[in-house]
């Protein structure tokens, strides 16, 4: 069977909410042993050599010299938004937060409204729908007390202002040139992201990282390498072949995908809401594409 690049696109965009749904167990297991920023910093250094290892064939590193100011400027912003931004007030809401709180908040479609008013995507009553059923079904599976819905404190604050900068850099992922495959963009990414974060941590004094080390550790840090690369990978391509509003309903799929997780590793059974919830995401998903 052969995938057209939208189809491709799709798909990449599946497995990108699936990574995002674990997410938030590496961080608190990370937590424990590291401070906030070492165990940024970390993943991204482990994603740095995993990249090189698995991209090493589609990595043309003298590229480099035939990237122009414009092209660094995006990059180094694009870095700056989702992870010095991005990712460290995600990591940080996840740890301050709960889980399903802070999934909800980043189910908020902030990539449809940012890309619809960036690069004017005709926008139709019908994808307005299909957005407001995915969303209907996210609120389904993740609140429990609709009374305190909107009563948010600093951690659902900072996974609100997460999305945001989070959103921005997926975005413009659309305004880069063809000269770097998604490879090896995603590869730049993390090696500008690690240098900012590193120097974000050594800058408020955490020090080296050398305590807290264990195998279980260097196992979760292994993992979290792998997905970081691959999440910006699927990121970098799945909105450069599939439309913003689009994609951003894709991405509700999080919710559907953390209820498998925590039915494959917690023996955690679906409640009825969440069964109707993650049904009514993935209707709203398949319909949305059809639109397509």
């Amino acid at each position: 069977m052969t995938f057209s690049n939208k189809q491709k696109g799709i798909l990449a965009l599946i497995g990108l909410a699936a990574i995002y749904a674990s997410m938030g167990l590496y961080i608190r297991y990370l937590s424990v042993s590291f401070l906030f920023f070492q165990q940024i910093y970390l993943r991204l250094f482990s994603a740095i050599v995993i990249g090189f290892i698995i991209f090493n064939r589609s990595l043309n590193l003298s590229k480099i010299k035939k990237i122009n100011r414009k092209e660094w400027l995006l990059l180094i912003f694009r870095s700056f938004t989702y992870y010095l931004l991005g990712l460290a007030l995600f990591t940080k809401s996840i740890l301050i937060s709960k889980i399903s709180t802070v999934s909800f908040i980043s189910s908020l479609p902030m990539t449809a409204i940012i890309g619809s008013i960036i690069y004017k995507e005709k926008i139709t009553i019908e994808k307005v729908f299909y957005l407001l059923i995915s969303f209907i079904g996210v609120i389904i599976i993740s609140v429990s007390d609709f009374s305190s819905i909107l009563n948010w404190r600093l951690g659902e604050l900072l996974a609100f202002i997460s999305v945001i900068f989070t959103s921005l850099s997926i975005v413009l992922r659309k305004k880069h040139s063809k000269l770097l495959n998604n490879n090896e963009m995603s590869q730049l990414m993390i090696v500008i992201a690690f240098i900012m974060l590193l120097i974000t941590s050594l800058f408020i004094n955490e020090g080296p990282p050398v305590l807290g080390w264990n195998v279980f550790m260097i196992m979760i840090l292994i993992i979290a390498g792998a997905s970081n690369i691959i999440l910006l990978f699927l990121t970098n391509y799945g909105f450069e072949k599939v439309k913003t509003i689009t994609a951003s309903n894709i991405l509700t799929m999080e919710m559907f995908f953390a209820i498998i997780f925590g039915f494959i590793f917690f023996r955690e059974i679906p409640s009825f809401k969440e069964i109707i919830g993650g049904i009514l995401i993935l209707l709203s998903v398949i319909q949305m594409n059809k639109l397509e």
